[in-house]
């Protein structure tokens, strides 16, 4: 996981398997963190017999075991479940085990779809974007309790996973499949953003007649995009760039430290890409 856990508990020598994210976890400790930091991932099919043996026999806490079946028993809500879950070890603050309980709450009473979508837009906005583009499809292979207006902004949100990514044709084709569902105007705007910022003019002007924009609107989009070539960063990588050839006197140190620039770069496109 990327980080040292302290466990004051025991720890098994059988792990649990956790499906929502395809990991071992050998404490509570272990299994406090991955819950806290991923509460959007856990449904009340979590909450299972199964969970609750490994605890009493693999880690023997009975007590916990106990408590926890009483719970599943009384078929009392899922965020009660984590809250005393999540109050076994110490591990976590009260501050933060409330907050993981209200975040589990505010989707433990929406459909199975909707919750799904919540956690798709989590990894998106964590920038967790394979594993998002991934849960995003999934959820429209079954669509059944979902409206048209959802099921576009998850067409939406696939289009802006991939221009993230700089597919922008593969945006371009989300992004108007969003407006056939959910008819909303930022939608239609992305696409043709992702047409500008893929240099498509033939497409460009294709689609603005296919949908009627107006003058003024293409130029507002053109120069969007105009300007976002100009953004903070791109100024901040530029000046780097110069800052480089000053103070570099040969021209092979140059060269090497602007491939360590691109080594860099190229990293945190792979992370956003990484399952």
């Amino acid at each position: 996981m990327g980080e040292l856990i302290y466990c004051r508990k025991s720890i098994a020598a059988n792990p649990y398997y956790i499906d929502e994210m395809g990991i071992n976890v050998y404490s509570l400790e272990e299994l406090s963190y991955v819950i806290f930091h991923n509460p959007y991932l856990f449904g009340p099919t979590f909450a299972t017999e199964e969970l609750i043996h490994w605890i009493w026999k693999d880690l023997d806490e009975k007590d916990v075991a106990n408590q926890l079946k009483e719970l599943l028993s009384e078929n009392a809500p899922f965020h009660m479940f984590i809250g005393r879950l999540l109050s076994s070890c110490g591990y976590l603050t009260q501050a933060e085990i409330r907050q993981t309980m209200e975040l589990i709450a505010s989707i433990e009473n929406k459909s199975e779809g909707e919750c799904k979508k919540i956690r798709a837009d989590r990894l998106l906005m964590n920038n967790k974007i394979e594993e998002a583009i991934y849960e995003y499809e999934n959820i429209l292979l079954d669509t059944g309790d979902l409206s048209n207006y959802v099921i576009g902004d998850i067409y939406h949100n696939l289009g802006t996973a991939y221009a993230r990514l700089f597919f922008f044709q593969q945006a371009v084709l989300y992004f108007e499949k969003a407006y056939s569902y959910n008819h909303r105007q930022d939608s239609l705007k992305a696409m043709f953003y992702a047409i500008r910022c893929d240099r498509n003019e033939l497409q460009f002007e294709g689609a603005l007649q296919k949908y009627n924009l107006s003058e003024e609107e293409a130029s507002e989009i053109k120069e969007e995009v105009t300007n976002a070539s100009k953004a903070a960063e791109i100024q901040d990588f530029s000046r780097h760039l110069d800052e480089l050839r000053s103070d570099f006197s040969s021209q092979e140190s140059y060269e090497n430290n602007l491939l360590q620039m691109v080594e860099n770069i190229q990293k945190q496109y792979n992370a956003m890409c990484r399952m």
